[in-house]
């Protein structure tokens, strides 16, 4: 009797023992299956073999969009995701009352891709004018889009800030630049330009040219009175100047060919970051490229955080233009020369991979303008409105010939936001993504000006010339049901 329990036990416990091993072995099993299908792995049940695909996000604004993905309808509408095989694949999105988007991408195997920027254009887009102006120099929205600085005539002491943030009650405001705040040359007349807004949105920088004297003008668009002769109140002469950081009393500025760091804060000025510049890029608070020319030779620098270094040394037969940034940790500077662009990863450092370049591409036309998209994924450089385009991501190339003449060739094209650029040649407000793809025209527009969307993305925002002078206007980008 005690023999037979004793063997009872056993086989429970051994029961047990398999029981526990089967669970886990299965546990395992299903995570590893798990990991595989998360990497993209598939079983083909035709050829009976394992393949690794990828997994495409997609998203629209706005949303509820139909999607047929290699001519099959999804069963969902945006946002959504699907599994797909490694290869070429396109997707296209489809809403009542928009304008049909479609994007062809290849992926690689394992590869997680985003289309989470395709913006649907109304089939019809009804511009309004929002306030009428005698004449406009020039314009400049805010980083975060909720205000914009309209300059009328060129030589008067005043300006207008509009108010964006409600797109159904857009209020603009008279800014007069008190006399006492800028110099008068006797017998020489005012010009007044307008630089840039800090990235609070709340400080302006204003450029004064009276004669030979030129000066920088900070307004605070939160007490305009209350203006800032930057020139005059550190005792410099500054060609470039822009701002550093959001307090509105830090700059960076080339004063006789030298980059200085100025508070007019604190009343002081850095010893030179760089001497013999000719031009030079801040990005965000403490980047800089610069390009310096010494004796035959022309050279670029950078400097982060204080550390610099020089990058790359050429002689001074071409132009180089330079372009600074960062993406996902790593710092990038772009160097076009002719019809050749070289992107450096990590300009500065003591590793082997420091100042490497990473991609070189070619410009047909040649560059005569370059820049890195606002959140550092690409590169762009082109003339006028033809332009190449480098993913920094997916290692691809685009070039683009947008319709149209350009006023100025040597002007880039604006960045809407990470993944649209603006073209406004032949008075075409033409919206166009980073690869050329999906371009639509919005509306008229006076060619060389800045437009912004709204900060909801629910009107853009530009201006145009009428029959009575300018006009601030805004473009209904949703439809209303």
């Amino acid at each position: 009797m005690q023999e037979h329990t004793i063997n009872k036990r056993r086989r429970t416990l051994a029961l047990r023992f398999f029981t526990y091993g089967v669970m886990t072995l299965a546990t395992a099993a299903i995570s590893i299956v798990c990991i595989l299908l998360v990497l993209g792995y598939r079983f083909d049940f035709t050829k009976h073999t394992v393949s690794q695909g990828g997994l495409i996000q997609l998203q629209s604004f706005p949303n509820g969009a139909k999607v047929t993905f290699d001519k099959l309808i999804l069963p969902f509408v945006t946002p959504g995701k699907r599994n797909v095989d490694a290869g070429k694949h396109t997707a296209v999105f489809q809403l009542d009352g928009y304008r049909e988007w479609s994007k062809s991408v290849t992926i690689k195997a394992g590869e997680l891709r985003w289309l989470n920027y395709a913006r649907l254009i109304p089939q019809s887009i009804t511009t309004s004018t929002v306030h009428e102006f005698t004449t406009v120099t020039g314009n400049v929205p805010t980083p975060d889009r909720k205000w914009m600085a309209i300059y009328g005539a060129a030589d008067k002491p005043e300006l207008s800030i509009a108010d964006l943030r409600n797109n159904q009650e857009i209020k603009v405001q008279t800014v007069a630049i008190p006399a006492a705040s800028f110099t008068s040359v006797e017998g020489h007349p005012h010009q007044f330009s307008l630089v840039e807004w800090d990235f609070s949105g709340r400080y302006l920088l204003v450029r004064h040219t009276n004669g030979p004297k030129i000066e920088y003008l900070r307004i605070d668009r939160t007490k305009p009175d209350d203006v800032k002769n930057v020139s005059t109140q550190l005792g410099v002469t500054l060609s470039d100047i822009h701002f550093s950081g959001t307090s509105g009393n830090v700059f960076y500025g080339v004063q006789e060919g030298a980059i200085r760091k100025l508070d007019i804060g604190a009343g002081t000025i850095s010893e030179p970051v760089s001497s013999g510049v000719q031009s030079f890029t801040l990005y965000k608070t403490n980047g800089l490229v610069y390009v310096r020319d010494k004796g035959d030779k022309r050279s670029v620098g950078v400097s982060i955080d204080g550390e610099s270094s020089e990058v790359r040394s050429y002689d001074t037969t071409e132009p180089v233009l330079t372009d600074v940034t960062s993406y996902f940790s790593h710092n990038y500077v772009a160097i076009a020369r002719g019809t050749r662009v070289d992107v450096i990863k990590d300009p500065i450092g003591n590793t082997d991979n420091a100042r490497k370049t990473v991609v070189t591409f070619q410009v047909p036309v040649g560059a005569r303008w370059l820049q890195f998209s606002n959140n550092g994924r690409f590169v762009v450089a082109g003339t006028g409105t033809q332009f190449v385009t480098y993913d920094l991501e997916t290692n691809e190339e685009f070039s683009t010939n947008l319709p149209g003449n350009a006023t100025d060739p040597t002007k880039p094209l604006q960045w809407l936001d990470d993944y649209y650029l603006v073209a406004t040649p032949d008075k075409n407000l033409r919206l166009t993504e980073f690869d050329g793809a999906n371009q639509n025209v919005i509306t008229d527009v006076e060619p060389g000006l800045p437009v912004t969307l709204s900060d909801d993305s629910e009107a853009l925002f530009s201006i145009a010339r009428t029959t009575r002078g300018y006009a601030l206007q805004s473009s209904k980008m949703i439809v209303e049901n």
